[in-house]
C-alpha cells in the first residue's frame, strides 16, 4: 500500500468516530438535567414568551429533526451560535483553541524533559548494576498516582501563593503556563520515565548495540544514534495513547488556573445549558484528538520504514 493511501485510508477511517462523537454528545448533553430557557430567560417568563423563545432557538423541533440540522450544519462547517452570548462556535473555538493546544503541547514538552532524563539514566545505572532502583520506582509511583487537579492545587498553594514564583491564575505572561504545564506534564512523566527505561534496557543488551560497543565505538554516539532512536517507538505509542488523556487533563487543568482555554468555556457551557457550544467545542476537541492519532500513525512509519502500512 503506498503511502498516501494509507494516509487517506486512515482519514476515512475517522469519519465513523466522529460521526459517534457527534450522535453521543448530541444525546448526552439533553440527557443533562435543565432547560435552556429558563437558564436563559429565567424561571419566571411568561409561558408563551417562553414557547416564542423555544421555537426561535429551536428546541421545539423533535430530536431527530434538531439532529439532521446540526450535523447538516456540521458538514458545512457551522458548528452552530451560542444561546448565550450569540457568538457563532466557530469564533470562540478559534478564539480558545490556541491557548488550549499550548498548554497540551507546554503539558507534553515537561513530560519529555522530565521523563528522558530519569528514564535513561536509571536505565543506563541498572544496566550496569543489574538491579531495580527503588527510588526511580517510588519518584515514578508518586508521579503517575498524583492526579494533575490535586497536583496543580498543590503547585498553586506553594509556588504561587506562599513562594509567589509564579502567577496564581491567568495567562498575562510567558510564566503563566509554568504551573499548568507542571501539573500536567508530572504525572505524564512518570508513565514516560517507566516506559524509556524498559525500551531502553531492551535496545542496550541487543546484539547489534553489543557487536558496536566490541567495535569501540564510544557510548555517547552509541546512545545518541542507535539506543534512543531504538527505543523511541513505544515513547511515540505511549504520546498518541496519552494524548487524548492529557487534552481532557488539560481542560480541568484549565479551571484551575483560570486559563483562557476550551476547558473553562466548556464548563461554563455545560453549567448554563448551551447547547451548540457545548456540541461544537467537544466535537473540536474529539476531531483534534483523532487527527493527533493519524499524525502519530504517520510518524510511526517515519520512525521505523519496517512498519507496514497496512
Amino acid at each position: 500500500m503506498s503511502f498516501l493511501r494509507f494516509v487517506a485510508r486512515r482519514v476515512l477511517l475517522t469519519v465513523p468516530a466522529a460521526l459517534a462523537v457527534l450522535v453521543i454528545t448530541f444525546a448526552m448533553i439533553r440527557l443533562v438535567p435543565g432547560d435552556p430557557v429558563t437558564v436563559i430567560a429565567g424561571t419566571n417568563l411568561d409561558p408563551q414568551v417562553a414557547a416564542d423563545l423555544r421555537r426561535q432557538l429551536g428546541l421545539d423541533d423533535p430530536l431527530r429533526v434538531q439532529f439532521l440540522d446540526y450535523v447538516g450544519n456540521v458538514l458545512r462547517g457551522d458548528l452552530g451560535t451560542s444561546f448565550l452570548t450569540h457568538r457563532p462556535v466557530t469564533e470562540i473555538v478559534a478564539e480558545r483553541l490556541p491557548y488550549t493546544l499550548m498548554l497540551t503541547v507546554a503539558g507534553v514538552l515537561t513530560g519529555l524533559l522530565l521523563s528522558v532524563p530519569i528514564g535513561v539514566a536509571s536505565a543506563l545505572r541498572d544496566a550496569r548494576k543489574r538491579r531495580t532502583g527503588v527510588s526511580f520506582t517510588a519518584i515514578t509511583t508518586l508521579f503517575v498516582a498524583t492526579p494533575d487537579f490535586l497536583l496543580g492545587t498543590v503547585l498553586v498553594s506553594v509556588l504561587a501563593v506562599y513562594l509567589q514564583v509564579f502567577p496564581v491564575a491567568g495567562a498575562q505572561s510567558w510564566d503563566s503556563i509554568v504551573l499548568p504545564a507542571l501539573a500536567l506534564g508530572i504525572p505524564l512523566a512518570g508513565i514516560q520515565a517507566r516506559v524509556i527505561r524498559t525500551s531502553v534496557l531492551d535496545v542496550a543488551t541487543r546484539p547489534f548495540v553489543r557487536t558496536l560497543r566490541a567495535a569501540g565505538v564510544p557510548e555517547r554516539r552509541l546512545l545518541a544514534r542507535n539506543v534512543l532512536p531504538n527505543a523511541s517507538i513505544p515513547v511515540v505509542t505511549l504520546l498518541s495513547v496519552e494524548f487524548g488523556r492529557l487534552l481532557a487533563g488539560a481542560l480541568i487543568v484549565e479551571n484551575i488556573f483560570a486559563w483562557p482555554g476550551l476547558g473553562t468555556v466548556i464548563f461554563d457551557s455545560i453549567g448554563r445549558r448551551d447547547l451548540p457550544a457545548v456540541q461544537g467545542e467537544i466535537l473540536v476537541v474529539a476531531l483534534l484528538i483523532l487527527g493527533i492519532n493519524l499524525v502519530i500513525d504517520v510518524i510511526y512509519r517515519l520512525i521505523d520504514p519496517r512498519i507496514s502500512l497496512a
